[in-house]
């Protein structure tokens, strides 16, 4: 058995200031294409989401064995 890649491409449309900041970040993170640097953008988007939605609040220190309410401490 073997695997056959098909890829697509196709044309997105952006101003020319956003291509210009979409280079300097694809030099900054020394990504291979504008592809890659914007699959970078997506993944540091959808950490920070999950950070936002399943984090901890900010300022709130991590738990103490003190905390528990069955500790004799």
């Amino acid at each position: 058995m073997h695997t056959t890649m098909v890829t697509a491409e196709t044309s997105v449309r952006v101003s020319r200031s956003t291509l210009a900041e979409l280079e300097r970040f694809r030099s900054a993170i020394q990504a291979e294409s504008l592809d890659a640097a914007i699959r970078s953008l997506l993944l540091l988007k959808r950490r920070e989401l999950v950070a936002q939605i399943y984090g901890s609040a900010k300022g709130v220190r991590p738990f103490r064995e003190s905390d528990r309410l069955d500790s004799d401490r």
